[in-house]
Parts: structure tokens; sequence; C-alpha cells
């Protein structure tokens, strides 16, 4: 029992490191960036694919990434954001990769494109490395890690929402920062 005590400590003490704040609010040469600037509306996002109900759940996935990663700040009117996200799902496409000996789709492939755009509150647009982010994935409901097409979907919506968060992210920072990667002092 004593020296169950001690492993205990250690392991909640890993815990605690691993789900901190990972170095909000972010800093331009040392200095945070104040609030005002880090303000952010996410408008729900639109579907023009034949994808049911992805952009609600895209828009949501979207939105919780954002509050997870802690960058921006979050805000549900428009008129207080310093910067917009928009964005509409424009493809979906769901295919049979791979067929056994009698023709029969094992595994399945889901690709969506989504575009997207970042404003300041004035309307003016924020360059993007990427207007359009793609995802990808590879499924089966018979082998391997079996998984529905509704969880499928859900998979392959978070690593888009990730991606978009990301693309999002970056291009505020530099906008704000008025640097560009790679760019020399």
């Amino acid at each position: 029992m004593r020296f169950l005590l001690p492993i205990f400590f250690v392991f909640s003490l890993g815990c605690s490191y691993l789900t901190r704040e990972p170095g909000n609010p972010p800093k331009i040469d040392g200095i945070p960036i104040p609030d005002s600037k880090r303000t952010v509306y996410v408008q729900n996002f639109r579907n023009n694919s034949y994808g049911i109900a992805m952009h609600t759940t895209l828009s949501d996935l979207v939105k919780q990434e954002i509050n997870y990663r802690g960058r921006f700040i979050q805000t549900r009117e428009k008129s207080q954001a310093a910067y917009r996200i928009y964005g509409e799902i424009s493809h979906y496409q769901q295919v049979g990769a791979l067929l056994d000996q009698g023709g029969q789709q094992l595994s399945k492939e889901m690709f969506v494109v989504c575009k997207v755009e970042l404003q300041k509150a004035g309307g003016e647009k924020i360059p993007l490395e990427r207007t359009e982010i793609p995802a990808r994935i590879i499924y089966s409901d018979q082998v391997g890690f079996i998984e529905t097409e509704g969880q499928a979907q859900a998979r392959l919506l978070k690593i888009l929402a990730v991606r978009i968060a990301e693309e999002m992210e970056r291009a505020w920072y530099y906008s704000i920062a008025g640097k560009i990667e790679g760019e020399e002092d």
C-alpha cells in the first residue's frame, strides 16, 4: 500500500500536466496578444454537397476544436467578434475502395472538401494558405477496425475540424504578427 501511493501521485501529476493550457494566450515577440484581437465568431457552415447534415456537425466540431485549442476566444454575438470564420462543404464523396473475390465491398473511402474563409470584423479577408481543406478516410464495416458509416463520417469530420482550426489559427497569427513563415528579419 505504501509504494502504491507514490505511483498514484506520479500518475496524477502526469495527467494534470497533459491537460494544462498550451501556451495561452499566444504571444508575439514575448508579448501576449490582447483579448480584443482574439475574439472570433464561427458562422454555421453551409452545405453545398450531397452529405446530409454534415455541415451542422462540422460547425459544432470546429467550435469545439477552437475552444479546446484556446487561441481564440469565441463569442456568440457576431458584432462582438474581431474575426469571423465562414465555411462551406463543397464536395462529399463515398466510394468503394477494396473488393473481395466475389466483388463485394470490404472497405469504403470517404472524401470531403470544405471551403473556408477568415475575415476581420470590417469584412477584410485574411489570406489563407489553403482556401479548400480536404480530408479523406478509409473505413470498413466488415474487416479490421469495424465502424459504421456514421462513425466513420464523425471521424472524418473531426479530422477536418482540426485542419480547419489549425489553418484559421495560422492565418490569424501571421496576419497579426505581420510575418510570413520563412521570412527573414
